[in-house]
C-alpha cells in the first residue's frame, strides 16, 4: 500500500512538472507573438526560458577579435 502511495505522488508530481514546462511555453509563444520578436534576442527570463525548452534561438553573427578595430588598406 505505501508502494502505491508513493507511486502515485511520484506520479503527480511529473505530472506538474510537465505542466508547468508546458505554461511557460505557452506563455513565452505568446509573448513571443504578441511582441514580434523571434528575429531579435528573447526580451524577458520567460521567453527565453521558452526559447530554451524548445531549442530556438536567435542566429547572429560572432564577433571576431579585431572587429571593434577600424582597419585600412594599404
Amino acid at each position: 500500500m505505501a508502494a502505491l502511495i508513493v507511486l502515485a505522488a511520484l506520479g503527480l508530481f511529473t505530472a506538474g512538472v510537465v505542466a508547468g514546462i508546458i505554461g511557460v511555453v505557452c506563455v513565452a509563444i505568446r509573448r513571443e507573438e504578441t511582441n514580434l520578436t523571434l528575429t531579435s534576442e528573447a526580451t524577458d527570463r520567460v521567453t527565453r526560458a521558452g526559447r530554451r525548452l524548445t531549442g530556438v534561438g536567435v542566429r547572429a553573427p560572432h564577433l571576431s577579435a579585431a572587429a571593434g578595430r577600424e582597419t585600412t588598406l594599404v
